[in-house]
């Protein structure tokens, strides 16, 4: 009966405050569909750019998030602001991303290619700026355990606002040779400007924090028990010596590698692959991108939780499996059929299941004070990720159009499998957290 009783304890989460906690990942994921939807349209529609030039240009925003995403995330976990570590850089970040995403429409209208390209890359140093803080801020207010389910309300809100971009994608852009994208960009704009704010206004950081590590304490764990010198004078390094952490460290960081080499490789390419063999101009290519959020949004709460019954990997492993093979029927079946919608919602819950479980096993190889790094080490991963795919599969959307999902199913094979050779960073189970108070209650 007590066991039980700490169960119900434990299992509680503030899902209001997490919510607000999500916004300004809302407005930053939201971005992407539109950057990498139309922005790639821009490029070969208005300025007559080759598929391999354009994959080249939307890897610009990866190489800076090579080398901004860490130190960002490193500079935010040293931050001692009144606000927070996080809050600054995500108040900042924010309102430099209002102003640019506009102007990237307002140079797409004018047919000023230089114009266009210092847009893109003001708006992308302005998302760099505060990207790690956006996921970071949740694992800040969050204990350990119920990092999953945090993640998942996470989740939930951030591709609730990415699913209404895509409508007013397909909406707003007209099946023209050249439609304006203003009007889609301002309302982009607005999106991350309401966030900022509404997560100023219900998220006090410093506060929130203190009460996770609270929180912490009363299920028996202490989030300092790692041995680490994360201070400057030390170089801002962690001091773990088990080369089997390490070890797994490293494959989970691959398999983030290719997780992004294949999800990335399909959201830069749907849209003119869409166009040429299903069919779909204009803005309706977004069915498709709407129907795999459909499919996450609908599943990411339960994979949450069976992650706390069977632990992460396995949760990852399954879902990993999905995101390999629906890929591989859409290259051996090259032609639409209307099952394809059904696939595409179930590599929908695919991708977001491994995004979900892999991110938060690597948060676990870490302690409160190193979130900001380690959140800053997954994406400079995913970015390179990001740098590399945009460039391959435009090779081979210019080369052999019909192999692109044969690639996206390559890498999600090779992301199942450094996954599977990973051996740290699982969940601690609901059973083994009320356990935990049993003892400190004892």
């Amino acid at each position: 009966m007590a066991g039980r009783d700490a169960h119900r304890k434990v299992a509680r989460l503030d899902v209001k405050t997490i919510a607000f906690a999500s916004l300004p990942f809302m407005g930053m994921i939201s971005f992407w569909q539109v950057f990498d939807g139309i922005v790639p349209k821009m490029l070969t529609g208005t300025f007559g750019l080759s598929n391999a030039v354009t994959g080249f240009v939307m890897a610009i925003d990866n190489i800076f998030g090579l080398f901004l995403l860490p130190l960002f995330g490193i500079l935010s976990d040293r931050c001692t602001s009144r606000l927070g570590r996080r809050t600054p850089f995500i108040l900042v970040g924010s309102a430099v991303a209002c102003v640019g995403v506009p102007l990237i429409a307002i140079a797409n209208n004018v047919g000023s290619l230089a114009f266009l390209i210092f847009a893109i890359i003001l708006t992308l140093v302005a998302i760099c700026a505060y990207r790690t803080m956006t996921v970071a801020i949740v694992a800040d207010i969050t204990p350990r355990p119920l990092r999953t389910k945090a993640d998942s309300i996470k989740k939930l809100v951030g591709y609730a606002g990415t699913g209404v971009m895509l409508v007013a994608i397909s909406a707003m852009v007209a099946k023209t040779e050249h439609p304006d994208y203003l009007p889609l960009f301002l309302l982009q704009a607005a999106m991350i400007l309401v966030s900022a704010v509404l997560f100023r206004i219900f998220v006090p950081e410093p506060h929130l924090v203190e009460r996770m590590h609270e929180e912490s304490l009363a299920m028996g764990i202490k989030e300092d028990e790692v041995d680490l010198d994360d201070s400057p004078e030390a170089g801002g390094k962690e001091q773990v010596q088990d080369p089997e952490v390490r070890r797994s460290l490293i494959l989970l960081l691959a398999t983030t590698f290719f997780y992004y080499m294949s999800y990335n490789a399909m959201t830069t390419n749907i849209s003119r692959y869409a166009d040429a063999f299903y069919g779909m101009a204009g803005g309706s290519y977004a069915i498709i991108n709407i129907m795999t959020i459909a499919g996450a949004l609908a599943t990411y709460v339960p994979i949450a939780n069976l992650s706390l019954r069977i632990g992460r990997k396995k949760v990852g492993l399954i879902t990993g499996g999905i995101m390999a093979i629906c890929p591989a029927v859409f290259w051996l079946v090259p032609d639409f059929h209307p099952f394809f919608y059904v696939l595409f919602l179930l590599m929908g819950a695919g991708l977001g299941g491994v995004d979900l479980c892999v991110f938060n096993m690597i948060l676990e190889l870490c302690s409160a004070r190193s979130v900001g790094r380690y959140s800053g080490y997954y994406y400079t991963v995913s970015m390179a990720a990001q740098v590399v795919t945009p460039i391959l599969s435009g090779f081979v959307m210019d080369v052999a159009p019909r192999f692109l999902f044969a690639y996206i199913t390559l890498m999600g094979l090779f992301m199942v499998a450094a996954l599977g050779m990973a051996k740290h960073g699982d969940t601690m189970l609901l059973d083994e957290v009320a356990q935990h108070e049993e003892e400190q209650g004892a």
